[in-house]
């Protein structure tokens, strides 16, 4: 006899596991930088989109995925923008809170694991290039036990996102929302996991 899981309703909003929604942390807060995301086809499938729920809490944001963007007219059109910045770490980036009086009209945010987005900006001379603003870690990352972290201090899209806009525009608490609706999600799909209620991951035949 082969048994079959049942398929589980989905939320519509943020697209997860009514189980794992995040919507109920999450509510929609502008901010005056536009957030431009590029996402690794890979961070699409997977259930932990924190560069999804950054989209839903940001009505200006937006999301392009893929690995090479030249031949992308938006992004030419953001990176060629007048005082576009990248939120990623390296040698000349400076902290978000240091721009708060000059905050970047757009910020680029590339969304993969450190290697996929090592990769793209490789593959992307001209984001690479831009002026970078990066982030402290106020806490270890959200993504607890579901993800392992090359280094101390990583932190989802998220959780980055809510930081740099918080200091940009030298506000925490207005984009705290984002990265607590990350954490949220991630809570929920842990406690369903190790709780009693976690179900086989495949089902057999007998």
């Amino acid at each position: 006899m082969l048994f079959f899981a049942a398929v589980r309703a989905t939320c519509p909003r943020c697209l997860r596991p009514v189980d794992f929604c995040a919507c109920e942390a999450l509510r929609p807060v502008r901010s005056r930088t536009r957030v431009v995301i590029l996402q690794h086809p890979r961070e699409a499938r997977l259930a932990i989109c924190s560069a999804w729920l950054t989209h839903l809490a940001l009505p200006r944001s937006e999301i392009h995925c893929g690995v090479r963007f030249e031949g992308n007219a938006r992004i030419r059109e953001v990176v060629a923008a007048p005082g576009t910045a990248l939120l990623f770490p390296g040698e000349g980036s400076v902290p978000a809170s240091e721009r708060a009086g000059d905050p970047p009209p757009f910020l680029l945010v590339v969304d993969g694991t450190w290697p996929q987005a090592e990769k793209m900006l490789r593959l992307n001379p001209n984001v690479a290039e831009l002026p970078r603003i990066r982030v402290a870690a106020e806490r270890p990352s959200g993504y607890g036990a579901l993800r392992r972290e090359p280094a101390e201090g990583c932190l989802s899209t998220a959780e980055a996102v809510a930081l740099a806009l918080g200091g940009l525009e030298n506000d925490p608490g207005r984009f705290e929302a984002i990265g607590a609706a990350f954490r949220a999600g991630v809570a929920r799909q842990l406690a369903c996991a190790t709780g009693p209620r976690r179900l086989p991951r495949h089902r057999g035949a007998a």
